[in-house]
């Protein structure tokens, strides 16, 4: 044992390698006993599920072989229904009565009809025995024409069918015989299915339907589980009726033998070969029969133990596979983990060779350590750079209404890496607003670009006293996050605002900044709250005097700004580009009132009045409608105006304009649309999905809108005026192609048969079948 271990020592910089491979073959192991010892179970379960499954094979052909014998004896109901066949039945004709003869042909026609209503009858016919004549599916023959020639059965002769009696069975299966004569499928065995009534009228003449036996042979090979058991058939007297091979003297034997037994299941011999038996008790359509699968021990257990073998066989290759497997993929990954341990071992002189190994686990481990060490080190030095993630947090944090906890804010930041050296915050906030001479002036990228470099220009004038972070809340506003030691070290900031406010004058003309200031608080809650403050401040940032920083005090008692959320915006801005009128007069009724309540004097609610109307503008711009009619909705000089008059006045002028809007929005440009292009549109265009919303798309404009144009320019609605240009090419292609109907309901545009069915009867009266024959017809 000391000699192992000292050899195992001795591997040094190489034990990882096999250590890697004892890890490979012990998963590869585990892995093949794990499936070996499945496979074993699931094949003995195989085993004993393949001799229950006969059990149900036998009840599945039990009523196959059911529905089959039913059907047969349908036919004789639909005998019944023709007058002539029950004529035949029930008459006895005189033997110059000409009007048999008829009678006779139209008893063959249905006959014939019988018989090509199943592959497993052979013929059908009706042997008149008062009268001597036999009338089949093939014609009229004597008696003994037919059974000595035309169909001579070798089991029944002509003499059985005079002498036969009924005993009152409505339906009677004969044992097959062998068929010889001038009839077709001669060679052939067939199973005789004899009843003495149609119809419910009695006679004393038969109807006969001779059914293939070796159809009904293939039925029930189909049903073999196994390639050499064997399926039989016997009625109540234990003659055999069916079997899974041709029926002899050593088989009818069989069936007796197995017939005495009670048992239901029991092992038999049968030609020398050990048989597992199952019996199965039924009936075919009032007739007691008996089932009998008789299934070879060898065919339960050969397949099962080839298996077996190649099973182990299989187990065997695999674990040596994966072994060899084992040994390459351990060289591979042991490959890039002797590299690395080399990597940090640096280029310089290797160390004399010692008795001790060298421990690459504990080199590593040591290495990764220290290089951790170094990671925290530059995360301390880059703190104040915020990755995506923790910008994206803090804004999150600041912009919501919902209170977070302390804790559910630390825990986050801690998953991100991420800490406040300081326990205060304040919040600053930079608005940006670009003006009409900026977008005319500059090139869309560099519009792009604006908003990039204003970021990287309030980055580098930052003051560095205390841990900053900007934030981009949306396009065109910056939070500036200061993280101070104490509530009185801001006042370098104030003096960074005023250097952001004077370098942005400069460019007033393109672009004006507002900027709010919050006051210092502590802990998370006193960042949102001096968020929230800065926002009041910005709030009370006119456009109409010259101030541009505006700091929040608690103290001051100034006049309230007028109020319009965000969300309020967004809500008007939507309801007036969708073309709602009677929502958006509502939101816009409320807003004003909202506003007017609150007593505010003629400045501000002239700054609310400005603030709606460029939302109209805005509006239109997106649409991009506002260009042409610049003049005709310019309101600037009247807002602005000192002798503007009473608010009344200013609300008058306002809904005139949102009127004008509204009609702006909800019909498309004149030049944009023409109905006799868009009848040419839907001709080419009418088999594929079109709906008024894509329409509207297309035309710019809303659904509504356009349903109400439609409607008026094509005198009905747009949905039926579609369904009626695509029934008019159906019946086109109706008269005109020989395609089929599911080919011309795909093709006219039409998502399934029973819509276009549904459609084509409530236009035409009358299915798309039948006005094709009704053209076809008249042409």
């Amino acid at each position: 044992m000391r000699n192992i271990r000292h050899r195992w020592s001795r591997l040094g910089f190489r034990s990882i390698f096999y250590r890697l491979i004892i890890l490979f073959v012990s998963l590869s192991a585990f892995i093949q006993i794990a499936l070996f010892l499945s496979t074993s179970i699931s094949m003995n379960y195989m085993e004993s599920q393949l001799r229950s499954n006969y059990d149900r094979s036998l009840s599945n052909l039990s009523s196959t072989m059911n529905n089959l014998f039913d059907g047969i004896y349908q036919s004789n109901f639909l005998l019944a229904l023709d007058p002539n066949i029950l004529k035949v039945i029930t008459t006895q004709y005189a033997e110059d009565d000409i009007g048999k003869y008829a009678d006779y042909s139209q008893a063959v026609r249905s006959l014939s009809r019988i018989k090509a209503s199943s592959n497993y009858i052979d013929n059908a016919y009706i042997y008149k025995r008062d009268e001597s004549i036999i009338i089949s599916d093939n014609g009229t023959y004597e008696p003994e024409s037919f059974y000595e020639s035309a169909y001579k059965m070798e089991q029944y002769p002509l003499t059985f069918w005079q002498d036969y009696k009924s005993n009152h069975h409505l339906f009677t299966i004969l044992p097959p015989s062998v068929v010889s004569g001038s009839y077709s499928n001669r060679g052939e065995s067939t199973i005789s299915v004899v009843q003495s009534t149609v119809g419910g009228h009695y006679s004393n003449n038969l109807y006969v339907i001779n059914m293939k036996a070796e159809a009904v042979r293939n039925l029930l090979q189909s049903y073999m589980q196994t390639p050499n058991s064997l399926i039989m058939v016997a009625d109540t007297e234990g003659n055999l009726l069916a079997s899974t091979r041709i029926i002899d003297v050593s088989m009818q034997s069989f069936m007796n033998e197995l017939l005495l037994n009670p048992e239901t299941k029991f092992d038999s011999v049968h030609k020398g070969e050990n048989m597992h038996i199952i019996k199965y008790s039924t009936n075919f359509f009032f007739r007691d029969v008996t089932m009998v699968v008789a299934v070879p021990h060898t065919d339960l257990t050969s397949a099962l133990t080839k298996m077996k073998s190649w099973n182990l066989t299989i187990t065997g290759i695999l674990f040596l596979v994966s072994l060899l497997l084992s040994i390459l993929f351990s060289r591979r990954f042991y490959s890039p983990i002797r590299s690395l341990v080399q990597t940090l071992q640096g280029p310089g002189p290797k160390k004399e060779k010692s008795h001790s190994p060298f421990n690459e686990l504990e080199f590593l481990n040591t290495e990764i350590k220290r290089i951790l060490t170094d990671v925290d080190d530059l995360n301390r030095t880059l703190s104040y750079s915020l990755p995506i993630a923790t910008k994206h947090f803090l804004a999150k944090v600041l912009q919501s209404n919902f209170p977070y906890d302390h804790d559910v804010i630390d825990s986050y930041l801690n998953k991100l890496d991420f800490r406040f050296p300081n326990s205060y915050f304040q919040v600053s906030l930079i608005q940006f607003n670009f003006r009409k001479p900026f977008y005319d002036l500059y090139s869309e990228k560099f519009q792009n670009e604006a908003t990039d470099t204003i970021f990287r220009i309030l980055n580098a004038l930052l003051p560095q006293e205390h841990p900053v972070y900007i934030l981009e809340l949306d396009a065109h506003m910056f939070a500036v996050l200061i993280n101070p030691a104490s509530e009185d070290e801001c006042e370098a900031y104030t003096a960074y605002f005023e250097q952001i406010d004077s370098l942005f004058r400069q460019d007033e003309a393109e672009l004006r900044i507002h900027i709010g200031m919050g006051l210092v608080h502590g802990h998370y809650t006193g960042m949102q709250s001096s968020y929230v403050e800065a926002m009041k401040a910005l709030w009370q940032v006119s456009p109409f005097d010259s101030k541009r920083i505006v700091q929040y005090s608690e103290y001051e008692s100034q006049e309230p700004r007028y109020a319009l959320s965000r969300t309020d915006e967004k809500i008007l801005a939507n309801l007036l580009a969708a073309g709602k009128r009677e929502e958006f007069r509502g939101q816009l009724d409320s807003v004003i009132v909202a506003n007017t309540d609150r007593y505010m004097t003629g400045t501000n609610i002239k700054q609310l009045f400005v603030h709606l109307y460029l939302i109209g503008i805005q509006t239109l711009k997106s649409k991009n409608i506002a260009e042409e009619h610049e003049d005709e909705l310019d309101m600037t000089q009247f807002l602005l105006s000192a002798d503007v008059g009473s608010t009344g006045e200013m609300t008058e002028h306002l809904y005139r304009f949102f009127d004008r809007v509204l009609e702006l929005c909800e019909s498309p440009p004149s030049d944009t649309f023409n109905i006799k292009l868009f009848r040419a549109y839907l001709d080419n265009h009418y088999a594929e999905e079109i709906t008024l919303d894509i329409l509207a798309d297309k035309y710019n404009t809303t659904p509504k809108y356009m349903s109400r144009l439609l409607k008026k320019e094509l005198g009905t609605t747009f949905h039926k005026y579609l369904q009626q240009l695509r029934i008019d090419r159906a019946k086109e292609l109706l008269t005109s192609s020989s395609a089929p109907i599911h080919e011309i309901w795909e093709q006219v545009g039409f998502n399934n048969r029973n819509t276009f069915i549904r459609t084509f009867k409530n236009q035409e009266g009358i299915s798309p079948t039948d006005y094709r024959r009704c053209h076809s017809s008249s042409d």
